[in-house]
């Protein structure tokens, strides 16, 4: 495991770097067209774009990460996305910010692709839930941290604009000056998303189911928390409750994950879910209760993208980790950009309590879906050794 984490710590330290800069970046630009009277349309259109631009890139990153390699193409997207971001500071007009949401997008999916992709290759069946658990860390960690930068400054001034752009800059310094050997491919990959599914359903689904959850939870959590709660500060504080839980959980259901089969823990996660999210509908109002299950909650939903990428990539040969990362990344886009809307529809036909009942409905579709494929594949191994 040391040897592992040697190879993958320059690429999460530029991981952090990076989303010290891109954690604020949407808050900042939320904040700037509220102070200039846009339309929630408007703000909102800014979200789905820059999903409709992480999808898009979903498909076309691969071909050209293994044609100019790990490091050149990180350094290519970053540089773009940081020549994105001060453009936002320089000119303001909605329409113009809409394509660079969209382009914004694009290249942030080969910045992921990159990144997960080099873990992932690093990375062996028996560990590789612990090292994906810490790139969760890495990136929840710097997401939260990087919102710090927003007390720098005015948010209508180019100030914040350049952090952003510096950090994503500074993000290319670790890979291009380290010593560690980026993955190399010497033949190309014909993975495609049909074959991905056949390999792993329970991989790409579960990929699926988190995008799911977490365009909803981003997108309507603190809706839910103030018609519960009407308090900005109890807000803060449940928001945090779940994010600290993901950070919490990451590293002990990675762990988990090597230990015990990947398939289970998905199952797990999926039933903690389901059984968190009827104990929140209960409407329980003792508040270290209510902080205790939102940690639970964060743990259980934010654990289940970095295992669903385990499991899929545990059955695919090296070369094919980089499509498959692509593939993975298209999923849980796809659900990203998805999941606000079908949540929208459960709070609007049952109040804000239709949050948890959306979790609640989605892991109840996926469980069986988990548990029956699951059962295929141990058939199928049993049915080798005879």
């Amino acid at each position: 495991m040391i040897a592992v984490l040697f190879e993958t710590f320059v690429p999460l330290l530029s991981l952090f770097f990076f989303l010290l800069g891109a954690g604020f970046f949407s808050t900042l630009l939320a904040l700037n067209m509220t102070l200039n009277h846009a339309s929630p349309v408007e703000i909102g259109a800014m979200t789905g774009i820059y999903y409709a631009g992480l999808v898009v890139g979903s498909f076309r990153v691969e071909r050209f990460i293994t044609r100019v390699g790990h490091v050149n193409a990180y350094a290519v997207f970053a540089s773009a996305l940081a020549v994105i971001y001060l453009l936002h500071g320089i000119f303001y007009n909605v329409s113009f910010w809409l394509a660079l949401r969209f382009i914004g997008g694009l290249t942030v999916a080969g910045l992921f692709v990159v990144i997960e992709s080099w873990l992932l290759c690093k990375s062996t069946r028996v560990n590789r839930g612990q090292v994906l658990s810490l790139y969760m860390i890495s990136f929840y960690a710097a997401q939260s941290l990087g919102h710090f930068f927003l007390n720098l400054g005015d948010t209508q001034s180019l100030l914040l604009y350049v952090i952003a752009s510096m950090m994503c800059s500074i993000s290319i310094i670790p890979l291009s000056l380290s010593y560690v050997r980026s993955p190399q491919f010497n033949e190309p990959s014909t993975l495609s998303f049909q074959a991905l599914a056949r390999i792993s359903p329970s991989g790409l689904v579960g990929c699926l189911l988190s995008g799911l959850i977490m365009g909803g939870l981003y997108g309507f959590m603190p809706t839910y928390l103030n018609d519960f709660f009407h308090d900005k500060a109890d807000v803060a504080k449940y928001m945090f409750a779940i994010i600290f839980g993901g950070m919490l959980l990451q590293y002990p259901v990675g762990k988990l994950s090597d230990v015990i089969e990947r398939g289970m823990v998905l199952i797990l996660l999926t039933v903690g879910t389901i059984t968190v999210s009827i104990l929140l509908l209960m409407g329980y109002h003792h508040p270290w209760l209510i902080f205790s299950l939102m940690v639970f909650f964060g743990g259980l939903t934010f654990t289940i993208y970095p295992i669903s990428i385990s499991y899929a990539c545990d059955e695919l040969h090296e070369r094919d980790i980089v499509a498959g990362t692509q593939s993975l990344l298209l999923a849980y886009s796809l659900g990203a950009m998805v999941g606000p809307f079908m949540a929208s529809y459960y709070m609007h036909a049952l109040s804000s309590r239709g949050l948890f009942m959306y979790f609640s409905s989605i892991c109840g579709i996926a469980l069986p879906l988990f548990a029956v494929w699951r059962a295929q594949k141990i058939n199928r191994a049993r049915a080798e050794l005879v």
